[in-house]
This record gives structure tokens, C-alpha cells and sequence, in this order.
């Protein structure tokens, strides 16, 4: 089964930042409470504070953060560095220290109270999503479902290519408990009447009986009328 669902575009907006952020969203998720400013203020220079405070509003809002910091919507840095009383602009200092970031990342995620996306996590999920998967196998809809439920469970989100990996291995397990499933339904009666579907039939023209049920009307008048009633009715 295919494991890759998604387009480079799609990929890259599902790990980047929105153009923008709606009010509501920007008031709930980039107002750092007192325990938040006590957090950030623990970092020594204005970029690391903006930077912490990005990394943590972030997690809370889109489950992960963006690996370019800088791109976060204008109006979401401005009001943090409005908070910590620092220039917007000391996050361009912030974004060329990679290591720092990562290494900020453990302690911003423990104060969110965020789990790591380690193995373990997704394999749990895996089964989850699984029974998703036994109602509906439609991947986008399944990765939707999948990234709602990491956030439910704060648990921090991994890059997509896993995530597309989860999804894949959550429809192949879906298809073989629905194989199972029905082949444990299937009585040598029912077996014999789907057998006979697949043989032709020269009353049919030679057509399967599968591929007659299957037909559609090619014109609209009384007669086909007849015919469909008849396919419903056989």
C-alpha cells in the first residue's frame, strides 16, 4: 500500500506556519500566563526568551513547532515580544541557533506538558487509528484524525513523512481484520452464490453476472427502466 498520500505543497504547509492567525486563536494560545513569563524569563538574552516563548505558544497551538521560527505569523511574534518587553526582531537572532533551539526543546515541552513522538507513541496510535481506519480508509481524512488525536493525547507532533507511515500501516491493518472478518462470515452457501457472480453467463450476453449487476443504463426510457428493476429484483 502506498505509504506517500500527499503532494510536496501539502507537506510543506502541513509543517510551516499558517499565513496568519485568527484573534481567537492568537489570544489563546500567545498570552503567556505568570508560570509561562517565570519560564521564559529564565532564558538570559532577549532572543532566547522570544524564542522559548515562540517554541512553547507554538506546541500549544500547532501541536509541533516549525523548524523556521521566523516565519510564524507577525502578528504572533509581536505579541509575545510585546509580553517580554523585546524587539520582534531578536528572533532572526534566535533561528540561526539550531542547536540551541534543540536544545531548548525538552524543557519547553515539559512545561506544555507534551510527550515526545517516540516509537512507542506511534505504535500505540497505530492500533487507534486502525479502528478508524475499519469505518473510513480515506488517508487525508485519516492523517486529520491522527494529528487531532496526538494533540488530545499532548503528544508532540512528528514530521508528516511518519505520520503518512502511520496512516499507511493503519489502512493495511484495517484491510486484513475486514478480510478476516468476512472470510469468517462466509458460508460454503454464500461462497457458492459469490462464485456463480464471477461466471459468465450466456444469458447475459457471456457477461458476468457481477459485471451485469454492475452496468449501468446507457439511455433513458421505459425500457431500461425495466431492466435496472429487473437487476434489483434477480
Amino acid at each position: 500500500m502506498p505509504t506517500r498520500f500527499l503532494s510536496d505543497a501539502e507537506i510543506e504547509r502541513l509543517e510551516g506556519w499558517p499565513e496568519a492567525i485568527d484573534p481567537p486563536e492568537l489570544a489563546r494560545y500567545f498570552d503567556l500566563d505568570a508560570d509561562d513569563l517565570e519560564f521564559v524569563r529564565r532564558q538570559h538574552s532577549p532572543a532566547a526568551q522570544l524564542g522559548v516563548a515562540l517554541q512553547l505558544c507554538s506546541l500549544r497551538w500547532r501541536g509541533f513547532v516549525p523548524d523556521d521560527l521566523t516565519t510564524a505569523p507577525p502578528d504572533a511574534i509581536t505579541m509575545l515580544a510585546s509580553a517580554l518587553d523585546v524587539s520582534p526582531r531578536v528572533i532572526f537572532e534566535y533561528s540561526v541557533r539550531p542547536q540551541t533551539r534543540r536544545e531548548h526543546r525538552p524543557m519547553v515541552r515539559e512545561h506544555a506538558g507534551f510527550r515526545p513522538g517516540a516509537l512507542a507513541e506511534l505504535d500505540a496510535l497505530t492500533g487507534w487509528l486502525t479502528e478508524q481506519a475499519l469505518e473510513h480508509d480515506r488517508p487525508s481524512l485519516l492523517l486529520g484524525e491522527l494529528v487531532g488525536e496526538l494533540r488530545r493525547r499532548r503528544i508532540e507532533r512528528p514530521v508528516v513523512d511518519r505520520l503518512m507511515r502511520v496512516v499507511a500501516s493503519a489502512r493495511e491493518r484495517a484491510g486484513e481484520q475486514t478480510f478476516q472478518r468476512l472470510a469468517s462470515q462466509l458460508t460454503p452457501a454464500l461462497r457458492d452464490a459469490l462464485d456463480r457472480l464471477l461466471v459468465p453467463d450466456p444469458v447475459i450476453a457471456g457477461r458476468t453476472r457481477h459485471a451485469w449487476l454492475r452496468s449501468r443504463p446507457t439511455t433513458i426510457s421505459a425500457k431500461a427502466m425495466h431492466r435496472e428493476l429487473d437487476k434489483r429484483s434477480s
